[in-house]
Parts: structure tokens; sequence; C-alpha cells
């Protein structure tokens, strides 16, 4: 649609509307970053050091499922029409970028190669921009949360998808079978034959990471705090549900659309981003401290405070 503004008594000027002028946004920095207009995109800025082999399959197998949809959803000459979801990482050198290529390719198909996409560091207004214009969706890393990111994310009105596993099936885990599993040094051997396949057995015990440690569950605290989660299908008890999670925010547009919504509206409102609450909280706690301490809570420095 088109709106309209004065221009200061000269007569009518018809402008895009809002939404035309953020879309057309949205495509620049798109273009800028080497992604197409339409693509869905998955984003993990998290350091890469961060994304485990198990977690990296699992998001392109979701990848893969959102493409075949779509490709089956119209004829066959649409399907090559078909703009396949995109990963978005972070760079962290050209032999990173090279390997991931090369296993994608050889894993899923010649098309998948190009579903990644590598950002270089940004300084942190450009970093903000664009995670809120170009991402859709922020893939969390459930061996070891994104923290700072996460926050960045959900600031700017990203939905983000996290790993939260019940405890009483973390304890249950033998430790040998909780560990991460490092596939891709397995997957090539030195003449860069594929590994085959493993048992059933394998496959689980590689798809399985524990949450049972703070730095893996920041992310469910902190879509808790926003008021979303378990029940909005953000917060997954295992990595099948993760995957379908991430499956359901490309296709099912009407919910998708609804989740970003209640996100953007709540931000503002919600403990994570309440700042007032935040440090009266803080200060309650410092007064609590001091009074364990047998402090006047009042206490204006530090001299008087006990050795910790």
């Amino acid at each position: 649609g088109i709106g309209v503004i004065g221009d200061g008594g000269n007569g009518v000027t018809t402008v895009a509307t809002r939404a035309e002028e953020e879309e057309n946004e949205r495509a620049s920095l798109r273009a800028k970053y080497g992604i197409h207009p339409s693509a869905f995109v998955y984003c993990c800025h998290s350091r890469p050091d961060k994304i485990d082999p198990s977690t990296f399959r699992s998001w392109m197998r979701a990848l893969a499922r959102v493409r075949a949809s779509k490709c089956q959803a119209g004829t066959v000459a649409a399907a090559a029409e078909v703009v396949p979801p995109v990963l978005w990482l972070l760079r962290s050198g050209e032999e990173m970028e090279r390997n991931l290529r090369r296993w994608v390719r050889r894993e899923f198909g010649d098309y998948a190669g190009d579903c990644l996409v590598f950002a270089d560091v940004a300084e942190r207004s450009e970093h903000l921009r664009r995670l809120g214009i170009i991402a859709d969706v922020f893939l969390d890393t459930p061996a070891y949360n994104a923290h700072t990111l996460g926050c960045d994310a959900l600031y700017m009105g990203v939905p983000m998808i996290s790993l939260l596993r019940p405890l009483e099936e973390t304890d249950s885990r033998d430790t040998a079978d909780s560990k991460l599993e490092l596939e891709f040094a397995a997957d090539v051997d030195s003449s860069n034959n594929a590994r085959p396949p493993g048992d059933a057995q394998h496959e689980e015990s590689s798809r399985f990471i524990a949450t049972e440690k703070l730095a893996s569950r920041v992310g469910a605290s902190l879509l808790a705090a926003i008021g979303l989660g378990l029940e909005d299908d953000l917060v997954h008890p295992d990595m099948d549900r993760y995957e379908d999670g991430m499956v359901r925010c490309a296709l099912d547009e009407d919910w998708f659309a609804d989740v970003r919504r209640r996100l953007v509206s709540s931000r503002d409102s919600s403990p994570l981003f309440d700042t007032e609450r935040w440090v009266r909280n803080l200060e309650a706690a410092f007064r609590a401290m001091a009074e364990v301490g047998g402090l006047d809570s009042d206490v204006s420095g530090v001299d008087g405070l006990p050795d910790i």
C-alpha cells in the first residue's frame, strides 16, 4: 500500500509505507551480505568453537527438510525456482569455510554448499543492525549457549531456538554417552573417503548433548525471562524436536509471525530487559549479603566488608 505525508504546506507527497521501507532495507542489507532477499535465514553468530558436529548436522538436516517441503509444495518447474534456506555463520578463517562447504556438499548434495553464508565480525552497531534486519531465527548452541548474543537476538526481535533436556534424563545417562563426539575428524580419513554410517546406538550417542551445566541452560532462561519458551515451541527437550522446531519456523508462517510479534511487543516490559528491576534486585542482594555478614545494610563503602 501507499501512505501519504504532508510536505510542509506545498501539497501532498506519496511515500512507501513503513513496511515497504523496511522490506527495501532488508533486501539491500541482504544483498550486501550475499543473501537472497526471500531466503529464510537461520543465524548463529556465536563463536564457531561453540558449534559441535552433532548440532551442525541437525541444522543442515533441518535446512534440507525445509527445502524438500517447499519443493514438494509446487510443480517440478516451480521446484527449480525454490530459494533454499540459509545458515548464516560467523567467519573464522578460509579453512573453516572451505571444510564446511565440502562436508555439506558431500553429505547433503551440491546445493547445500550454497546454503552456507559467512559474515565477518562487525562493530556493535552494525552487528545489531544486520542481526535484526537479516536474521529470521537465531540458533542457540546447545553445548555452550549464546549469552550476550542471545540477548542481542531477542532484543532485536529475532526468536531463538534452544535445547533444555529434563534434568532426570541427563542424570540417567552414562557419562560416556553424554560426552560430545567430535565426528568430523572421523568422517574423512587421510584418503578423503567417507566414513561408513554408524549404527543406531552411535547416532543416538552422538546426538546427545547434556544441558545440566549453567552454560547450557542460559538460552532457555533468556527465553523464559522474555515470556517465550517450552509452550511456544522454542525450547526443546531433545535434538529431534529442536530440529522440528527449526523446520516449523520456516514453514508455519502464521505461527512464526505471531511469535515474532509477541517477542517485539514484550521486549520493553519483560524482566530480561528491565534494567531498573535488575538493579533493584542486585541492590537487595547486596543488602542481604551485608546483613548476613553482620553489617549495616546502609554500607556506603567496602572498607568494612568481610573477606570472601
